[in-house]
């Protein structure tokens, strides 16, 4: 578990894609936030239990079938919201049998509702304000969450590395823009947690991310 200022944060990385799940929680507090929920369902839902934990929401960074796969089960367990940018929630109703084939999914299930997100949003969940980035590029409904000195990016930045930009809707310019207007500007010592890889921080990426270095 690692703590940031305030805030405590539990990854989990399923073994068949390496997608990173974080659970965010206030010091002290007995409610907590998922931020993509793959297929890391039993870890997390043990990891309540045993935590004395309830659940919030799960705020989901993008439609991907690796971040969400497992979003429905663990708000039918807990009674979460889900959350999802609503041309991520049209997206993923659309996502060919082809598709979730090539990932290894024989079928996608579903939250019965998505609540939506915009740019800008701010939700008071868990007793954190969560701040909502519309950051397009791997995706068009692609958003991060901010909350204190904290990004979970999705598949926007790694460390090291950038997210793909050929699956349908990628982007690499406007993926490159994104960073520039919604991360970078950011305080260089803000910690990036990705979708996938371990945790970084602005500043080492804007320093040393062959990808973006210049941007």
């Amino acid at each position: 578990m690692e703590q940031n200022q305030q805030i405590n944060i539990e990854t989990f990385t399923d073994l068949s894609f390496g997608t990173n799940s974080y659970m965010v929680w206030a010091e002290g507090s007995d409610s907590a936030v998922v931020i993509d929920a793959g297929l890391s369902t039993n870890a997390i839902l043990e990891f309540l239990e045993s935590n004395g934990l309830s659940l919030d929401a799960v705020l989901l960074t993008h439609s991907h079938p690796d971040h969400i796969a497992g979003a429905a089960d663990v708000a039918s367990a807990t009674g979460a919201d889900v959350y999802l940018h609503p041309v991520e929630a049209e997206a993923v109703k659309m996502m060919s049998k082809g598709f979730l084939s090539m990932l290894g999914i024989d079928e996608l299930q579903l939250p019965e509702e998505f609540k939506p997100l915009e740019d800008g949003q701010v939700l008071e969940l868990a007793g954190l304000e969560f701040k909502v980035l519309h950051t397009p590029g791997h995706s068009p409904g692609s958003v991060s969450f901010l909350v204190d000195r904290a990004l979970f990016d999705g598949d926007l930045v790694f460390r090291g590395s950038i997210g793909r930009t050929d699956f349908p809707g990628g982007d690499s310019e406007v993926l490159m823009t994104s960073v520039k207007d919604k991360v970078f500007v950011l305080d260089p010592e803000t910690k990036l947690y990705p979708g996938h890889m371990g945790s970084t921080t602005v500043g080492w990426e804007k320093r040393t991310n062959p990808f973006l270095v210049g941007l």
